[in-house]
C-alpha cells in the first residue's frame, strides 16, 4: 500500500513537472508566432515539438532551439507587408559600450548599415540598448543571435513584444572582439591585415608587450588598454619610434594599436611579442 502511494505521489509531481514544461514551452511558441498563427498550425506545432524535454537545457528553456526549430519549419514569418520601422531591445551584464559595438558588428555582418539608438541606460551592471531600423523584414533571430556569439553572447530570452518589436535579454560568457587576434604569454604574433587599427586579445594581465612595425618603418604608437567590458583602462600616446616595449595595464583584456597621426604608417603589419 505504501509502494503505492509513493508510486502515485512520483506520478503526480512528473505530472505536474511535465505540464509547466508543456505550458512554459507553448507560451513561448505564441508570444514568438503571435495567436493567430500558433491556433491556425497547432497541429502541426504538437507535432514538431512533441518532445518537450528536447527544448530545455539545465532545466531553462532553450530560446534559440525554439526559435530555430519554428524558423527551420517555416512558422516564423519575417517578411512585413510593407516596410515599416522595426525596434530590437537589448539587455545584458555588460558595460554599454561593449554591447553596443557588438550590436554594431552583428548588424552590419548581416548586410544592415543604417540604424538608430533610441535608448540607452545602464543601472545595476546591466546595460539596455534600443535601436530602431526601417525594414521589410524582422531582423532574422537565429543570424543575430549567431553574429552576437561571436561576441561571447548567448540568449536567455527572446521575446517578441508586438508586431514591430522584439527584446533580447542576453547573457555574456566570455566577451570577444571577432577582429581582435588572441595572444598568449611567452608567444608572438605577426599580423600583416592592412587595416592600421590591430585589436589584441590578452591570454593574461601581466606582462610586456613588444610592438614592432613589420617593415621598421617609424610610427606614432598610441595604445589603449580596455577591461573584459570594453571599459579603458589607460591610454598611452608614445613619441615616434619603430617599436614600443610596454608593461601591460592590470585587468587589461583587449588593446588596441594605432598610429595616432595617420594609420598609413603601420598598414604593413605589426609583430607583437608577450613576455
Amino acid at each position: 500500500m505504501v509502494r503505492i502511494l509513493l508510486i502515485s505521489i512520483l506520478c503526480i509531481f512528473l505530472y505536474a513537472d511535465g505540464n509547466a514544461y508543456s505550458n512554459l514551452l507553448h507560451e513561448k511558441i505564441i508570444n514568438i508566432l503571435g495567436d493567430n498563427s500558433y491556433t491556425r498550425n497547432k497541429i502541426f506545432i504538437n507535432k514538431i515539438f512533441s518532445n518537450q524535454t528536447n527544448f530545455y537545457k539545465n532545466g531553462s528553456l532553450d530560446i534559440y532551439k525554439v526559435i530555430h526549430t519554428l524558423q527551420s519549419n517555416g512558422l516564423l514569418k519575417l517578411k512585413f507587408d510593407s516596410p515599416m520601422e522595426f525596434n530590437i531591445v537589448f539587455t545584458a551584464e555588460t558595460s554599454p559600450i561593449f554591447l553596443l559595438r557588438s550590436i554594431n558588428k552583428s548588424l552590419a555582418s548581416m548586410g544592415y548599415s543604417y540604424w538608430t539608438t533610441n535608448e540607452a541606460s545602464y543601472q545595476e551592471n546591466v546595460a539596455k540598448l534600443r535601436i530602431s531600423l526601417m525594414t521589410e523584414h524582422i531582423v532574422d533571430p537565429i543570424a543575430l543571435l549567431n553574429e552576437l556569439q561571436k561576441s561571447g553572447f548567448v540568449s536567455i530570452s527572446v521575446s517578441r513584444d508586438s508586431d514591430n518589436q522584439w527584446t533580447y535579454e542576453l547573457l555574456l560568457m566570455d566577451s570577444k572582439i571577432p577582429d581582435s587576434r588572441f595572444i598568449s604569454k611567452g608567444n608572438s604574433l605577426l599580423i600583416t591585415e592592412v587595416v592600421g587599427e590591430y585589436w589584441l586579445e590578452l591570454g593574461s594581465s601581466e606582462g610586456r608587450l613588444e610592438i614592432a612595425t613589420r617593415n621598421n618603418r617609424s610610427f606614432n604608437p598610441s595604445i589603449v588598454f580596455f577591461d573584459k567590458d570594453l571599459n579603458i583602462l589607460e591610454v598611452q600616446n608614445l613619441s615616434r619610434r619603430s617599436n614600443v616595449n610596454i608593461n601591460v595595464v592590470k585587468n587589461t583584456k583587449f588593446i588596441k594599436i594605432k598610429d595616432s597621426v595617420s594609420p598609413v604608417n603601420i598598414n604593413s603589419g605589426i609583430n607583437v611579442r608577450f613576455r
